[in-house]
């Protein structure tokens, strides 16, 4: 293999790899409150991507079209908390779950409604064009998927370690009991997970439509690489869901070029395989708290 393909796998892996660590750190957000898994986080980045695309398509500024987006999925966000979670917070985890893929099916059917089934683009966010680098591209609108994962992973250890907020949030993960004996609402921080959540994805998804479109049914592909992400670092801790985004990525971007196209997804798969059979946990060991 010649270094400039090397090299370009590589350039694609880190890409490919920040952008499943964006959706794992959604997953990592609500599963750290709330001990509940999100199916319906690629949900939240399909529709950052096609709220943007819409309100750009309307004359809104990109800037301000990517607020909005952020604004609609946190609203939807907190539906799903809401209408489906807390109705049925006493239902075990995998029904939780499965409640969460029925929302998401339904997000999916109404986008199909609305937008139809053509898939949809942005173009490079401030017109950035490619850069060559010794035989490799690097796409404009990569630097900026590259920053987002570097902003959102920043932000995160920010507001979990910094804010009253985020170290309630840390609480109710650590000890729910202990959080609701000193005021801390269970409920709102659930909510507040789900809501976070849901502008993390908005904004991964306004961020990577660019790169790679955007389309109706597209979400439930994402939650499960974000899933990926998530176990395959260890769902409990952020740094966890980062490593084994970039893994997977990086994973799936090496062996491009050495299997047809469609069957380099079953690389990942299989490290995630070897991970659980060796470490169930991930390769990082969980630790309390919630970031």
């Amino acid at each position: 293999m010649e270094a400039s393909t090397v090299l370009q796998s590589l350039i694609s892996g880190l890409t490919l790899g920040c952008i499943y660590a964006a959706l794992g750190l959604g997953l990592f957000v609500v599963y750290g409150v709330t001990r509940v898994l999100n199916l319906a986080q690629g949900e939240f980045v399909m529709l950052g991507g096609m709220l943007t695309v819409s309100f750009c398509s309307m004359g809104v500024p990109l800037l301000g079209a990517i607020v909005l987006a952020v604004i609609v999925t946190i609203i939807s966000g907190a539906a799903l908390y809401l209408l489906v979670i807390r109705p049925a917070k006493n239902a075990s985890g995998s029904t939780l779950a499965f409640l969460t893929v029925g929302f998401a099916y339904a997000i999916e059917g109404t986008t199909l409604l609305v937008w139809g089934w053509e898939y949809h683009s942005l173009t490079n966010f401030l017109g950035s064009s490619s850069i060559h680098l010794w035989g490799a591209t690097i796409f404009g609108q990569a630097p900026w998927v590259v920053g987002m994962t570097v902003l959102m992973v920043v932000g995160l250890f920010f507001f979990f370690g910094r804010t009253m907020v985020g170290k309630a949030l840390r609480a109710c993960a650590d000890e729910p009991l202990g959080a609701r004996s000193v005021g801390i609402s269970i409920e709102k921080m659930a909510l507040l997970s789900f809501m976070l959540a849901a502008g993390l994805g908005a904004v991964a998804g306004a961020t990577i439509t660019p790169l790679t479109m955007t389309a109706y049914n597209v979400g439930m592909p994402l939650t499960i690489k974000g899933l990926l992400a998530a176990f395959l670092g260890g769902i409990h801790r952020a740094e966890g869901v980062i490593l084994g985004g970039l893994l997977v990525g990086l994973a799936e971007a090496l062996s491009a070029g050495l299997m047809p196209t469609g069957y380099h997804d079953a690389i990942a798969l299989g490290i995630l395989l070897v991970v659980f059979l060796s470490r169930p946990q991930g390769l990082l060991p969980a630790r309390s708290g919630a970031g």
